[in-house]
């Protein structure tokens, strides 16, 4: 059973986004289905001003909830960002066990009147083309390792020419996506500032700090708990009682995750900082790759300084 609505819930609506549809829930009962479409999002926009509706939340999906975003947004709506796992969990804790995109619309609105959301974050064209493009590089490059692998394998000499041939047309898209990278950060002169602030980080490199452009535009406004979170390097206590359980990471986003990970196993090789945190840490007992999450997590931390303040790198010991 879903908790109880408050008198703020006649302003909400709660939207699942799918690929071909959406399901709108506007109370605890009535859910409507429409197209996710230009003309039919834009029926229900006029329909939700109408009303007197004033906040929609969404989850992302991907890039399916884009349209609705613009749309609603461009009608004068409120659109919050609702994040997709405490959705869930909140979902399990109201004892909500199944699972259907009607239901879904109705725990997102529930989830709405009980916790606060942000809205969905409005980026500069610079800012869409950039995340654009550096993940056209993650679709692409993983494409790439795949048809490697399978070239791994015996095979007829047709296949593998077939199998070459799609992997030279993948590494032309990369370099073209990092070409229009580079000429879209020289072009933009606060995120070219904080691209040399960001790659004045010893063992910080240009595809690392695309990254954490394209997926951390507010890398800079963060508190330090913030940051943690967000790059998915802070660790979360599990105890209870009398036992102590190791805390464990999760959530964050993943690719800005993977990024920071990486940045950190390059600096424990180039950066002396890092190699002297690195070396105290496992002096101390920590496993290594524990090691490696407290250097990532340390490092977004102090990027995030670094790009809140306009300065480039300086070693903490000497700061």
């Amino acid at each position: 059973m879903l908790p109880h609505p408050t008198p703020f819930a006649t302003h909400l609506v709660g939207i699942d986004v799918s690929k071909d549809w959406l399901d709108i829930a506007f109370d605890d009962t009535k859910v409507e289905r429409v197209d996710n479409t230009p003309a039919a999002l834009q029926r229900l926009a006029r329909r939700l001003v109408k009303a007197g509706l004033t906040t929609a939340g969404l989850e992302p999906t991907g890039g399916y909830e884009r349209l609705a975003v613009a749309v609603l947004r461009e009608a004068g709506l409120t659109v919050l960002q609702v994040d997709s796992w405490r959705c869930r969990q909140f979902a399990k804790a109201c004892g909500q066990r199944a699972k259907s995109d009607p239901l879904d619309a109705r725990i997102i609105r529930a989830f709405m009147l009980h916790h606060p959301c942000r809205p969905f974050p409005e980026p500069s064209q610079a800012q869409s083309d950039l995340t654009a493009w550096v993940r056209e590089i993650t679709r692409a490059e993983a494409d790439i390792r795949r048809l490697e692998n399978r070239k791994a394998h015996p095979t007829l000499a047709a296949i593998t020419a077939r199998l070459d041939a799609e992997i030279a047309a993948l590494r032309e898209t990369v370099a073209a996506a990092e070409q229009a990278i580079e000429a879209l950060i020289a072009a933009d002169p606060a995120m070219d500032a904080k691209a040399k602030i960001i790659t004045s980080v010893p063992g910080i490199a240009n595809k690392t700090a695309r990254v954490l452009l394209a997926e951390a535009p507010e890398l800079g406004q963060f508190t330090p708990r913030q940051a943690g979170a967000i790059g998915g390097c802070a660790p979360y206590r599990n105890d209870s009682g009398k036992a102590r359980r190791p805390a464990h990471i999760e959530a964050g986003r993943r690719a800005l995750k993977r990024a920071c990970y990486l940045a950190a196993f390059a600096a424990i090789h180039w950066n002396p900082w890092a190699k002297q945190l690195y070396a105290d840490l496992k002096a101390r007992g920590k496993p290594a790759k524990v090691a490696l999450i407290a250097i990532a997590r340390k490092l977004l931390t102090i990027l995030n300084a670094m790009i809140r303040d306009n300065k480039p790198w300086r070693d903490p010991k000497t700061a």
